[in-house]
């Protein structure tokens, strides 16, 4: 069974999520209340994806019995928290500290990875419960895609604002980043481990995620411009990696 450690850290990090999540999706126009900056509905939208998609793995988490079953969404948690207080720190000028919003958010992403790094490598912890095999090419080439991504929105976002299907400030270039890192990572992760179990709780995260920007970009299609190749990209991508994830899951209802 979770120790108690775990399980709290689970709750903590999907009410957090849930926050966020519920006022970027279902009312993108009071976004404010949950972040500390005002973005528009659509990125508003894609955010609150990303903490739902985060929420259904840190619930699902919480019914798990055996630790090789959370190595992997605890990885995930820490590492998208973390990278998300990296890019936070490269932009403090962005943040107004005088609103609680802005404490919430860095005192969050501070403590969260931190936890998350101590429950994956402490003794006895996550870490030890990866089982190796050979590595999925399906989903190596879905971790190299992401990887990729998060690499030039935060080392090059100038050219990806120009690029991204839809209006991107250089902040949120930043900001994304981050998720895209983490996804990347736990790809990985994936794709090295053995148990069908192991993957199912990510996997269904990542297919999640990618349903609701589906969802999210269909709400604000008139924003797309599909003279351009981006748009089609974008779409095409989504709907790739959402078909890819998809097979993959596949094999662990059957086991």
């Amino acid at each position: 069974m979770l120790s108690r450690a775990y399980r709290s850290y689970f709750v903590l990090v999907g009410l957090f999520a849930l926050w966020v999540g519920a006022w970027g999706f279902v009312v993108p126009a009071e976004v404010t209340r949950a972040l500390p900056w005002p973005v528009p509905p659509l990125h508003a939208r894609f955010i609150a994806a990303i903490y739902l998609a985060g929420l259904l793995a840190m619930m699902l988490s919480l019914s798990a019995r055996r630790m090789a079953s959370v190595r992997i969404p605890v990885a995930l948690a820490a590492l998208w928290t973390g990278a998300l207080f990296f890019v936070s720190a490269l932009h403090l000028g962005e943040f107004d500290f005088g609103k609680p919003q802005v404490w919430f958010w860095m005192g969050a992403y501070a403590v969260f990875p931190l936890w998350g790094a101590w429950l994956y490598f402490r003794p006895g912890g996550a870490a030890a419960a990866a089982r190796r095999r050979q590595a999925d090419p399906l989903l190596v080439a879905l971790a190299v895609l992401c990887l990729l991504l998060a690499a030039a929105l935060l080392v090059v976002p100038d050219q990806m604002v120009r690029v991204w299907p839809w209006k991107l400030p250089l902040l949120l270039a930043s900001i994304y980043a981050g998720p895209f890192f983490a996804y990347g990572v736990c790809a990985l992760m994936l794709a090295r481990e053995a148990e069908a179990e192991s993957r199912r709780i990510v996997l269904v995260s990542m297919l999640a995620f990618t349903l609701l920007v589906l969802l999210a970009s269909a709400l604000h299609l008139k924003l797309f411009h599909f003279e351009a190749l981006s748009a089609w990209v974008w779409f095409g991508g989504l709907v790739v990696s959402g078909l890819a994830l998809a097979w993959r899951l596949a094999p662990t209802r059957r086991v």
